[in-house]
C-alpha cells in the first residue's frame, strides 16, 4: 500500500467588526474584497454573509509550512481591514450582533443558498474551521473517514470560540453547532462500505436534484468534492494561530495513525454513532472542562 501525501490545508472564516462600534458590518465596504483578492488571489474569498471572509492557506507538505502561510493570511487580512476601519475577529459568533440585520453576499451561490434554507440559513451568523488531509486513493479515504468520527467530539472540545449569541452567555462552549445543525445534511456522517457506495450515495441526491454536487454536504467530516482529501468541520475557528496549528496537527497525526493501523491488518473500534453524538454533545457544552468518555472502558 502506497503512504498518502498527508498535505495539510486549512480554512478558516473571520467576522467582520467595525472597529468604533465593535459590531459587525452590514455591508462590507467597496474595495475591500478587491483589495484582498490583489495580494492574497484565491487564498481569500467572501463568505455568505458581507460581514463575513474566508481564507484558505495553500496545500501544505508540513505543519510548519501551514503555519507560516496561515499567519501571512491573518496578518494581510487584518491589515487591509484596518485601512477601512474595520478588524477580523477570529471567534465563531460574534456577543452581541443581531443575526436580522446581516446582508447577504451578493452571488448567485449564496443567493441560491438562501432561497433554498429560508430562516434557517438566515441565522447562519456563524464561522468554523477547516482542515484537510489528502489521501490520494479513494478505498483508503473512505476507510480512515470510517474511523475518524470517534476523535472529531475530541477536536471540537479544543477549538469553542462561540459561548455567546444574540448578547447572551448560551452556557456552550460551543453555540456555534446549536446553529449548524439546523441545516439539512449536517452532524456526524454515515459510514459507508466502499468508496462506490457513497459516490451512489451522492448521485442518489444530484440525479434527483436534491443537490447540485457534494459541496451540499454539510458534515462534521466530508470527503472533499474539490480535492482528495479528507475535511474535518466541526471545529469552531480558533482565537489564537498557535491554537488552530495545534488542532490541525492533532488531525493529521490521527489520520496517520489511522492509516498505520490500516497498513497492519488492525483498524479503530467502530462505535455507535449514538455514543459518539454524546461525547459530540459534551464538547459541545463544555469544550475542554467536564471531559468526554472513554468508550474503550466499558
Amino acid at each position: 500500500m502506497k503512504e498518502p501525501e498527508f498535505s495539510l490545508g486549512i480554512e478558516e472564516e473571520y467576522l467582520l467588526v467595525d472597529k468604533a462600534s465593535r459590531d459587525l458590518v452590514r455591508e462590507a465596504p467597496k474595495g475591500l474584497m478587491d483589495e484582498c483578492e490583489a495580494e492574497l488571489s484565491s487564498q481569500v474569498s467572501p463568505e455568505f454573509l458581507q460581514c463575513q471572509i474566508e481564507i484558505g492557506t495553500r496545500v501544505c507538505k508540513t505543519i510548519q509550512d501551514a503555519r507560516a502561510d496561515l499567519a501571512r493570511l491573518r496578518s494581510t487580512i487584518a491589515r487591509i481591514a484596518e485601512s477601512h476601519n474595520l478588524a477580523p475577529i477570529a471567534a465563531s459568533t460574534h456577543p452581541f450582533a443581531d443575526w436580522t440585520n446581516q446582508r447577504f453576499t451578493d452571488k448567485e451561490r449564496y443567493q441560491d443558498l438562501a432561497r433554498d434554507l429560508q430562516g434557517v440559513g438566515q441565522r447562519m451568523l456563524i464561522c468554523g474551521m477547516h482542515v484537510h488531509v489528502g489521501i490520494e486513493d479513494p478505498e483508503l479515504r473512505i476507510d480512515i473517514f470510517n474511523q475518524l468520527p470517534y476523535f472529531l467530539p475530541h477536536l471540537l472540545a479544543l477549538s469553542g470560540s462561540s459561548p455567546f449569541w444574540q448578547g447572551r452567555d448560551t452556557g456552550l462552549s460551543s453555540y456555534r453547532l446549536t446553529v449548524f445543525d439546523n441545516l439539512p445534511r449536517t452532524g456526524l456522517p454515515p459510514r459507508f462500505a466502499s468508496w462506490g457506495e457513497y459516490e451512489r450515495s451522492i448521485n442518489t441526491l444530484t440525479r434527483n436534484r436534491l443537490i447540485e454536487d457534494a459541496t451540499k454536504i454539510w458534515w462534521d467530516l466530508r470527503p472533499s468534492h474539490r480535492f482528495p482529501t479528507l475535511e474535518m468541520r466541526i471545529c469552531d475557528v480558533p482565537t489564537f494561530l498557535d491554537d488552530t496549528i495545534a488542532i490541525a496537527a492533532l488531525y493529521v497525526c490521527i489520520v496517520r495513525m489511522l492509516y498505520r493501523l490500516r497498513r497492519d491488518n488492525l483498524r479503530w473500534r467502530q462505535y455507535e454513532r449514538f455514543l459518539i453524538n454524546e461525547n459530540r454533545w459534551r464538547a459541545q457544552r463544555y469544550g475542554c472542562s467536564q471531559g468526554l468518555i472513554d468508550f474503550g472502558c466499558g
